[in-house]
């Protein structure tokens, strides 16, 4: 060992070591042959392990392997992850970082270099306070999007577009930090509030007369005119929330994404037609979501579009509309999403609904979703596929029992019954992830695979044969 070796064995590290052992914070002190020096027992309380794990001369890598030896891992990639963890530290930069652990466990990690040598890490336990503050943000998150169905609802009658919007904006963001494209003073920040930002981005459209929101068809100049107010008048909203919220960055960002997203990289947008870089990142991205999502939904004066057509759009429109970086990474979103799915999609599936079969399709998708491996150890994506999954379903649920009401389904109540027990099965799932007593693993992603292919090709199946017998 070095000389943190002898100062940890001298006598007055004896008692050093014995008042660090009450400390509620776990503390370990490593070499720079990553040997362990000395680790407190709230260390090995934290991670469950023995104090021959521990003893002075371990090796460090050994710990990490216990730690995480679930089958993933091969000894070289063990050596590889702890290398990785190690690299700022290593580079005498002290990191500080907060992770969930697998069995709910909130802790805050700091590593700092020691001037002679090796390094020490403190770990606190920080769970009750996360919990807190995730509470706080599911609640507040909640307000948001009741707000927006509020302007969503008079426009399609769903507040879902706003859900896939969020999710497919993230996702954008999360892939050019990935390809280094993402140019904005704070990464980690913007990732992580740009999604909920962009929840409020039509607010504006509460202004808008119906008659122009629910008009079948293309709009007169003057009531283009007028629905293009709605930018504006969603940004002054926000912007005024925001003065009173001085810490709400994402309600900062709200207001870009609100008045900037009809905008266009060539300067023909709307309302103050910037263009290039003039226009902020957030909306930049926000633009090529919005305009995708609206392309294969369902309006008043259009039809849906395929998929295919759609991305073949946004790809057309790269350096004319869009900003051809945001388009490139919106393309690697796209194709990531067609990975190898859970759950395929076949014609046996269809229930002769074209409404009920939209929505079997978009819950197929966000499982899909659950099971991207790029999504495994996202926590913000995977919130959001939560949030769009718990919500679809209970408008879909709704929407089916209606549909059903209207034919005389005589097995209705049944029904309605199994709708309720999966609604309450997704919420609890929700509710567990987000209070971090579970994470989504392959048991859950299984489990809802499951339920949706038993749900759609038993118990739905009864109701489509029913309504084949009534038409027949």
């Amino acid at each position: 060992m070095d000389q943190i070796t002898g100062r940890i064995a001298g006598g007055g590290a004896l008692a050093l070591a014995e008042a660090l052992d009450c400390v509620e914070d776990a503390v370990l002190l490593i070499d720079d042959n990553l040997h362990v020096v000395f680790a407190n027992h709230a260390y090995m309380r934290f991670y469950g392990l023995d104090i021959e794990h521990c003893q002075p001369g371990a090796n460090f890598v050994d710990i990490v392997w216990m730690l995480v030896d679930d089958g993933e891992y091969g000894p070289g990639e063990i050596s590889e992850l702890v290398e990785q963890r190690l690299a700022p530290v290593r580079g005498r930069e002290p990191i500080s970082r907060v992770r969930v652990r697998p069995n709910g466990q909130v802790l805050s990690t700091r590593g700092v270099p020691l001037p002679s040598g090796g390094y020490i890490y403190t770990f606190t336990d920080v769970t009750a306070e996360y919990q807190a503050a995730e509470h706080a943000k599911v609640v507040h998150k909640a307000t948001v999007i009741a707000l927006a169905d509020l302007a969503e609802y008079r426009d399609t009658e769903t507040g879902d577009h706003v859900l896939r919007v969020s999710r497919l904006i993230y996702e954008i963001a999360r892939e050019m930090r990935r390809n280094g494209t993402l140019d904005v003073e704070n990464v980690e920040t913007f990732c992580s509030e740009v999604g909920i930002a962009s929840i409020l981005h039509d607010v504006g459209k509460v202004a808008i007369p119906d008659q122009i929101l629910h008009k079948p068809g293309f709009l007169e100049p003057d009531e283009r005119a007028a629905m293009q107010q709605h930018a504006e008048l969603g940004a002054r909203v926000l912007a005024k929330a925001a003065s009173m919220a001085s810490d709400s960055g994402y309600l900062r960002l709200g207001v870009e994404i609100a008045r900037h997203h009809h905008e266009r990289y060539d300067g023909n947008g709307y309302p103050d037609k910037l263009a290039g870089s003039d226009i902020p990142m957030s909306a930049r991205i926000a633009a090529v979501a919005d305009v995708y999502d609206a392309l294969i939904s369902e309006r008043p004066y259009k039809t849906a579009w395929p998929e295919e057509k759609a991305i073949a759009f946004v790809h057309e429109q790269a350096g004319a509309h869009f900003d051809p970086n945001v388009a490139a990474a919106f393309a690697a979103v796209m194709a990531e999403r067609n990975q190898t799915p859970l759950i395929k999609w076949i014609p046996a599936m269809s229930v002769g609904n074209p409404v009920l079969d939209r929505d079997h399709k978009m819950l197929v998708g966000l499982i899909n979703h659950l099971a991207l491996e790029t999504n495994h150890d996202d926590r913000t994506v995977l919130e959001l596929v939560l949030d769009e999954l718990v919500g679809y379903a209970v408008a879909h649920f709704t929407r089916e029992e209606g549909y059903l009401e209207a034919m005389g389904y005589p097995d209705l109540p049944a029904h309605r019954a199994i709708h309720r027990r999966l609604t309450e099965d997704l919420k609890t799932i929700r509710a567990r992830f987000l209070d971090g007593t579970h994470a989504i693993g392959d048991e859950i992603r299984e489990f809802l695979a499951a339920w949706l292919t038993r749900h759609i090709m038993e118990e739905d199946m009864r109701y489509a044969r029913h309504a084949e017998g009534i038409e027949g």
